[in-house]
C-alpha cells in the first residue's frame, strides 16, 4: 500500500542490456557492481535523498527469478539475515526510510510502458518521479535537481549539446519563457542530417541532450495512457513527452554530472578516473 506522505519514483529497468547480453543474460545491467556494490543501490541512494520514498522497480519478465531474490535481499528482513548468516554485527539498512517493491513489465517492450505500469501500481498522485537504472550521476543528485523545479508541471533532466552524441539520444530545443527553460521540440536519436537541420534552427546554444531523469505529473499520465506512437516507431517516454510539450509547458533543467551507462561493455570505463564514488 502506498503512503500518502511519501515520494513515488517509478524505476525503468525493463530492458534486456543487448548491447551486453554476454553478461546481461545472467543478471540485470542495474546489479552491476560500481564502487563495490550493485548499481541499483547506489540509485535508490538517490531516491532516498528526496526523503519518505516509494519506489517500484519494473523489470523484465525474463528477470523474475532474480529480482525474487532481489526483493528479498533489499528488504531490512534481507539485510539483517546476512549479517546474522555471515557473523557480522547487527546494522541498521541504510535505505530504511525507502519502500521498494519488484513489479513485472506488463505489455509492449518499451519504457513508456515501464512508466505506466509504475504510476498504476503507486495510484495517483500529482508528482512521479522516473529514473532509468541503466543510468548512475556523480556529483550533484539529479533528482533533486529535478525537485526544485517550478511544481505542477513536467519536468526533464538534460545536458550541454554534443553533436557527436546527438545520433544516440534525444535531442531537445528550448527557450527561455518568464525564468524557466522549456521544451519546443525533442527529436529521438536524429540521424546527422536531421541533427544539422536542428542545429541550423534553433542554434547550437538551444539544443540540449536528454538524460535518464524526469519528474512527471498526474495530466501527463493520463495524457501519456492515451498516447498514440507514430506509425514504426518504438513507443518511448521520450516521444510522448515531446507531444505533450506542443500543447503544455514541460520544464528543462540542466545537469553537468558524469554519467554511467550501465548498457556499455565497460560501464565505469565512460566515467573520468578523478571520479571515485557516487555522490
Amino acid at each position: 500500500m502506498t503512503r500518502t506522505d511519501a515520494t513515488r519514483v517509478v524505476v525503468c529497468a525493463g530492458g534486456l542490456g543487448t548491447r551486453i547480453a554476454s553478461w546481461a543474460r545472467y543478471i540485470p545491467k542495474e546489479f552491476y557492481p560500481v564502487d563495490g556494490r550493485p548499481a541499483i543501490v547506489h540509485l535508490l541512494e538517490e531516491i532516498a535523498a528526496l526523503g519518505r520514498a516509494e519506489a517500484v522497480i519494473v523489470c523484465h519478465p525474463y528477470y523474475d527469478a532474480f529480482t525474487s531474490w532481489a526483493r528479498a535481499a533489499l528488504s531490512q528482513d534481507g539485510h539483517d539475515s546476512y549479517h546474522h548468516a555471515a557473523r557480522l554485527p547487527a546494522a541498521a539498512l541504510p535505505l530504511a526510510a525507502l519502500t521498494v517493491s519488484f513489479i513485472t513489465q506488463d505489455g509492449p517492450y518499451a519504457d513508456i510502458t515501464s512508466v505506466l505500469n509504475g504510476a498504476a501500481y503507486l495510484g495517483p498522485h500529482e508528482d512521479l518521479y522516473v529514473a532509468f537504472a541503466d543510468n548512475l550521476y556523480r556529483g550533484e543528485n539529479p533528482l533533486l535537481t529535478l525537485q526544485a523545479t517550478p511544481p505542477r508541471c513536467p519536468a526533464v533532466l538534460a545536458r550541454p549539446y554534443q553533436p557527436e552524441l546527438a545520433a544516440s539520444r534525444g535531442v531537445i530545443a528550448a527557450r527561455r519563457h518568464q525564468g524557466r527553460l522549456l521544451m519546443l521540440d525533442l527529436a529521438e536519436k536524429p540521424a546527422p542530417d536531421a541533427a544539422r537541420a536542428l542545429e541550423q534552427r534553433y542554434g547550437t546554444r538551444n539544443l540540449l541532450l536528454l538524460e535518464g531523469r524526469a519528474r512527471l505529473t498526474a495530466g501527463f499520465i493520463r495524457f501519456a495512457a492515451g498516447y498514440q506512437t507514430p506509425a514504426g516507431t518504438e513507443p518511448k517516454l521520450a516521444l510522448a513527452i515531446a507531444a505533450y510539450a506542443r500543447t503544455h509547458p514541460v520544464v528543462v533543467t540542466t545537469t553537468s554530472s558524469h554519467v554511467i551507462d550501465l548498457g556499455m561493455t565497460n560501464p565505469q570505463a565512460a566515467a573520468p578516473a578523478t571520479a571515485r564514488s557516487l555522490q
